[in-house]
């Protein structure tokens, strides 16, 4: 049996609370958007693919330690875009303020997976994808893009990261759905004695 894995930054639920407000309003501009659920609003760092059960395992074990070895940080969206996508469903979604531990912590990741044959993508963007427009004709697509741009945003309230979470996702007919693996803590502040 093949595991289809990836790793993500949870939401916490005020975060998530806020989207789903945000969402409400956005659905207001009647755009051919389907949004996100709730219970699938995440940022993915790296998108691994499908393993077997060894190679999960050996995962979990290359892993752990480099989340462990990257300090925990907070996290903020200042930032609704939209990404044109002309042969794929174009996106709406939220990206985080540039952020060094962030892109630190996804490179580290990407190098272990890479140099234990799970290649992973040149090119991070970091995002929480809230939305996805139905592909119509170019100009539709672009017009509904154009009223999203224009949509006054304000920024979510940021929160703290203290953990990854190693998922597998399961496609069928009625869509994807996760399952949590495994929690990949993050490094515990060390508090100096008085």
């Amino acid at each position: 049996m093949k595991h289809r894995l990836f790793i993500a930054i949870d939401l916490p639920d005020a975060c998530v609370a806020q989207i789903v407000s945000l969402q409400d309003r956005l659905a207001r501009l009647v755009l051919p958007v389907v949004w996100e659920k709730p219970e699938k609003l995440h940022l993915t760092l790296n998108f691994i693919g499908r393993v077997t059960h060894e190679q999960l395992a050996l995962i979990k074990r290359l892993v752990k330690p480099v989340a462990a070895s990257h300090p925990q940080f907070d996290l903020q969206f200042p930032h609704l875009e939209t990404l044109y996508k002309r042969h794929e469903n174009s996106l709406i979604y939220l990206s985080p303020a540039k952020n060094p531990a962030l892109l630190s912590l996804q490179s580290s990741l990407t190098q272990v997976l890479t140099n234990a044959t799970f290649p992973q993508p040149l090119r991070f963007l970091p995002h929480v994808t809230i939305g996805r427009l139905d592909r119509t004709d170019p100009p539709t697509t672009k017009a509904a893009l154009d009223k999203v741009n224009g949509f006054p945003y304000h920024p979510l309230a940021g929160f703290p990261v203290d953990h990854l979470t190693l998922y597998e996702s399961y496609v069928s007919k009625l869509g994807s759905h996760y399952q949590k693996l495994a929690p990949l803590m993050l490094q515990i502040e060390q508090k100096a004695f008085e």
